[in-house]
């Protein structure tokens, strides 16, 4: 249920500055003459304070730009044009006649400043002009920014803005063939603890382009390999599991399960996925890695199932589950119905394994208790939702795992924990509530945080949304706009 801020007001209207009724004519030019045009608000003496002010026009400030440049740089003046830059609240036009003249004057000055800040650089109409203005100027040496830029998530609800930066590179590097050589070699030479985010990065945006195949023969080239770690677990996903990580996100999944804490789960996910063929294996990300080792050990019978066996036997127990009911997008351009017919093109084997075993784990009578305990608890708690991780346990029950929020903001809002992400490697969904009120209908389903949350993350998830005090509906959904309504489950001893 999260918004995005408003749009920013706008300045008020300045008063104009017109001469006086019955003052003669020479006088009241000479007037206006003698205070710039401006009156009283005019632009001050000082072009420091002119650049400094925020009741000037961007005109009065590039004027004062203009008179610092009559003299040699100084040590102030670039600073004062590095702070402009970087101020999101200064004037578009003066903040472009700042680059441009630290390009001039000082290009190196303007390449440490943005090799730190370009990706950081807001709004995102200044960051794509001076992304293109890297361009024009052929600089090489801002690569890095602009991957990491190119590779920064977007806000969900602007997910099909256009991005200067592939266009960019291109223009820099001759040609839009050489862009996937340069994320590949930016990712092999960068410094893999220093920079390793930045390898993830390239990593991301070469699957983003198609190159999965590339990538899988990267991996298995000895030579290029070599001791680097990244690389070699990597490969191990590649080559034990099939499975090709997709962006951060799931490397780091990856590369977690390859620590030692998790050796024996990961013998455990080698002997699971041996029972799939190479294609299913192919199609798997990190999400559902848990996914088919809980089906292994609880329900080995779906892993035999077909997409349209199991699309089939979902579809008739949540048309009997009762009605569906649907979270409010009023206002919002997506296109979420949360019937499963809707994302049959877009959901595949494991997400109906993983809705099966959700529906499994909701029928317990053990975990609903706790289910119900954690929603009546979070219904009287106004300062969070609450959330957590559900898995499978020891003995191979169905579990719960409650994690507090790392900071309580709002009745309407979960801020997921580090310690949630540390005990969710092997969980098979992310969950929290919508339990703001026993009749909570307009937010049943995940809105645009929770679907933000989802992209970001890779991971499975559920929301719990009262409907009713004894009957909560349950949501399942993932990236890519996959949500499905499961239908309700009642509070124990009601039947």
């Amino acid at each position: 249920m999260n918004h995005p801020p408003s749009a920013p007001r706008r300045p008020r209207p300045r008063a104009s500055c017109r001469p006086g009724r019955g003052l003669p004519v020479a006088l009241a030019l000479g007037l206006l003459v003698a205070c710039g045009g401006g009156c009283g608000a005019g632009a001050p003496r000082d072009p420091y304070e002119t650049l400094k002010s925020n009741r000037v026009s961007s005109s009065a400030q590039i004027k004062a730009l203009a008179r610092l440049d009559a003299a040699p740089p100084s040590p102030r003046y670039v600073a004062e044009l590095e702070r402009i830059i970087l101020s999101p609240k200064g004037l578009l036009a003066t903040r472009e006649a700042c680059v441009d003249r630290l390009a001039r004057r000082d290009p190196a000055a303007l390449e440490r400043l943005l090799t730190v800040n370009l990706p950081l650089l807001r709004p995102t109409e200044f960051r794509s002009w001076v992304i293109q203005r890297a361009g024009e100027l052929g600089n090489k040496g801002l690569t890095k920014a602009i991957i990491r830029s190119w590779a920064m998530p977007v806000p969900y609800w602007e997910r099909d803005a256009g991005r200067q930066e592939p266009e960019v590179l291109a223009r820099m590097y001759g040609g839009p063939e050489r862009v996937d050589v340069v994320l590949v070699d930016t990712m092999l030479n960068a410094r893999p603890f220093v920079e390793r985010n930045l390898r993830y990065r390239c990593w991301e945006l070469l699957i983003d382009r198609g190159r999965r195949d590339l990538l899988v023969e990267l991996v298995n080239d000895d030579e290029l390999v070599g001791d680097d770690e990244m690389l070699l677990d990597l490969r191990a996903s590649v080559n034990e599991l099939g499975v090709v990580p997709r962006n951060k996100e799931e490397i780091l999944w990856i590369r977690e399960l390859r620590a030692r804490p998790y050796r024996a789960y990961w013998e455990r996910m080698g002997r699971s996925f041996s029972r799939l063929d190479e294609q299913r294996r192919s199609e798997l990300a990190p999400r559902d890695l848990a996914v088919v080792v809980a089906a292994a050990r609880h329900r080995p019978e779906l892993l035999e199932r077909s997409d349209a066996e199991l699309y089939r036997i979902l579809d008739q127990q949540i048309g009997a589950s009762g009605p569906r009911y649907t979270a409010d997008f009023s206002g919002w351009t997506v296109k979420v119905t949360e019937r499963l017919s809707d994302v049959r093109g877009r959901a595949g084997w494991s997400d109906f394994v993983a809705m099966a075993l959700a529906r499994e784990a909701l029928a317990d009578d053990r975990f609903r208790e706790h289910l119900f305990d954690q929603a009546d608890r979070d219904l009287i708690d106004t300062t969070t939702e609450f959330g957590g991780i559900i898995r499978l346990d020891e003995s191979g029950r169905f579990e719960l795992v409650e994690h507090p929020p790392r900071s309580r903001v709002s009745d309407e809002k979960f801020l997921a924990p580090q310690s949630l992400f540390d005990d969710g490697y092997t969980a098979l969904f992310h969950f929290h509530n919508h339990a703001q009120n026993y009749s909570n209908r307009r937010h049943a389903g995940p809105h645009m945080g929770d679907l933000q949350y989802a992209e970001e993350t890779g991971a499975n998830c559920l929301v719990f949304t009262f409907v009713k005090p004894n009957l909560l509906n349950v949501d399942f959904y993932r990236a890519d706009e996959v949500v499905v309504d499961l239908g309700t489950v009642e509070r124990p001893g009601q039947g």
